[in-house]
């Protein structure tokens, strides 16, 4: 894939583009991933026009001004400015975990520019209960004092490797590939952090079910979810609960972890294709 860059309001998004001439097809990764964690889809995704981005903050887009934070109403805000600025029109969302959550609330919004959605081991916004409303307020706060701008330390790539193994069910493979995007190196070789670190910061405010409902109910684009066996999103037990609320949605299960698209690229791609080839 080809380095790119596009404007999108203020900020610049960067990604990885296969320069394919037929359908579009934008990815959006997960949780401080980037846009590597979808690279190993585009070698089966080749008749597609695939373009996977860094979200701002990840990778090599740009970060909020000082100050500023990650809401995700923002990267939505992101979304529309990249597909309005850019002149995108009638393409489909690809997205992996907060991705697909990215995806699924913008396909609502602005059902007239989306002809489908692909979302990865996810399925809608994640909730809370409106009782938890003060605590999930308070923990926003303190985190966002505590996390303001990049310190200026080298970061051992191995060790960075094997702390983001030990929080979740990635290979030491797949980790490597992500994280060295989230570095830059200096003259001398040595990695920095180049992702933001206000990305660690507590939500804000997060949707309760009603919210989450009225929002998927708004879909007209057909959805298809990939679920992951062996995640710990355990998405076929939300699906079946929440399948109700989408008018066109199907549900294909593979074997494996939360980055299955990682672990599995070929399979799901050939997901997608039969998805792709009903539209």
């Amino acid at each position: 894939m080809f380095e790119t860059e596009f404007h999108a309001g203020p900020v610049m998004l960067a990604g990885l583009d296969n320069k394919g001439t037929g359908r579009t097809i934008i990815g959006l990764h997960g949780y401080l991933d980037n846009a590597a964690s979808l690279s190993p889809l585009a070698p089966f995704l080749s008749e597609y026009r695939f373009i996977a981005l860094d979200l701002a903050g990840h990778g090599y887009s740009s970060h909020r001004p000082h100050g500023a934070h990650y809401n995700q109403i923002d990267y939505i805000q992101d979304l529309h400015a990249l597909l309005t600025d850019n002149e995108f029109d009638q393409i489909i969302l690809l997205g992996h975990s907060l991705g697909g959550i990215i995806a699924t609330i913008y396909a609502a919004l602005f059902p007239d520019k989306i002809d489908a959605v692909i979302s990865i081991d996810a399925c809608g916004p994640l909730t809370m209960a409106e009782e938890t409303t003060t605590a999930q307020l308070r923990e926003s706060v303190l985190s966002r004092y505590e996390k303001t701008r990049n310190r200026l330390r080298v970061v051992d790539l191995d060790k960075a490797v094997d702390a983001r193994c030990k929080l979740t069910d990635i290979s030491s493979e797949h980790a490597r590939l992500i994280i060295e995007r989230n570095l830059t190196q200096d003259a001398s070789g040595h990695y920095f952090w180049a992702s933001d670190p206000k990305l660690r910061t507590k939500s804000s405010l997060r949707m309760t079910e009603k919210q989450a409902e009225n929002l998927m109910r708004n879909i007209q684009c057909p959805v298809w979810f990939a679920a992951a066996t062996s995640s710990f999103k355990a998405l076929p037990r939300m699906y079946e609960n929440r399948r109700n609320w989408f008018c066109q949605s199907q549900l294909e299960e593979f074997s494996g972890g939360h980055h299955i698209h990682m672990e599995q690229p070929e399979a799901v791609a050939e997901g997608i294709k039969r998805f792709v080839q009903q539209l």
